[in-house]
């Protein structure tokens, strides 16, 4: 992760320039003739966000060793994770933002086992939990469609990432929309202030398999019968909907930071430098 947050730094406060006469956004001046302020056409931005949300786990199945007659039965998780993200930006039309996204991923969920049997039999299981820890490189694209209307404004956020899971085999694939609707506020020097209130929605799917012993269980003395066992797990969230509010603040119209908090039973907490050029 350490990699890509000084990549992100150096090439955010590089020297680099554009041409003024990009050919982007499309109808840019067209709309800049009708009096709207359009922000540069190119953008990078280095994140952070922090997530915690219960998960759904849809199945676990159990394959080699002794697993075709032992059964783990587990139905809810929670998932904790962070990630830091550089995303790259061009506004193609006055409208419309179109990003690729690269960053790091540290996950973790546990789930507490409801019951263990081996050939039918029951085994004690108080307090057992299994967890899962999904780090590893997330990458995806998305979209951004926005309007407004004097100092109103609307926007409407699409992305698809996919997380490569490292320890184990397997993967997070998450969509995401995000509609939000706020106010601005401009000030002299490109200083502009943005606060608004939305709400995201969330579907994400892991399918992870690997051997039985990465995922922390721990029966005591009877260990040994899990040896040569692999487990394959569907998970998924539970809530998909949440509420967001937030602000963004354009220093310049170099530089702006946002900050972006979620609420209800999924939880998360997001903030943002970028740059235009």
């Amino acid at each position: 992760m350490k990699p890509l947050i000084v990549l992100g730094t150096a090439v955010m406060l590089s020297p680099i320039s554009f041409a003024q006469d990009s050919i982007f956004p499309i109808w840019g001046e067209q709309a800049a003739q009708r009096g709207h302020t359009l922000p540069k056409p190119y953008g990078l931005s280095l994140s952070y966000m922090d997530i915690s949300n219960p998960i759904t786990i849809d199945n676990i199945n159990l394959t080699g060793g002794i697993g075709d007659v032992i059964d783990i039965d587990a139905t809810k998780a929670e998932f904790e994770g962070s990630n830091v993200t550089l995303r790259g930006d061009v506004w193609l039309l006055p409208f419309l933002n179109v990003y690729g996204i690269l960053g790091y991923t540290q996950a973790q969920s546990t789930a507490k086992i409801d019951s263990i049997s081996l050939a039918g039999l029951p085994i004690p299981v108080d307090g057992a939990k299994f967890t899962l820890d999904m780090d590893g490189i997330t990458y995806g694209i998305g979209t951004t469609v926005a309007g407004g209307i004097n100092n109103w404004f609307a926007l409407l956020d699409i992305n698809y990432t996919y997380t490569d899971i490292d320890a184990i085999d397997g993967s997070i694939k998450t969509f995401v929309a995000a509609p939000r609707v706020g106010h601005r506020w401009q000030y002299d020097g490109g200083r502009e202030l943005r606060v608004f209130v939305g709400a995201m929605y969330q579907d994400v799917q892991q399918h992870l398999s690997g051997d039985i012993k990465a995922l922390g269980l721990d029966l005591g003395d009877m260990n040994f019968l899990i040896d040569d066992t692999r487990f394959e797990v569907s998970q998924r969230t539970e809530q998909k909907w949440n509420a967001l509010a937030g602000f963004q603040y354009s220093i310049n119209r170099d530089w702006d930071v946002l900050a972006e908090a979620g609420f209800g039973q999924r939880k998360s907490a997001f903030v943002s430098l970028g740059r235009r050029f």
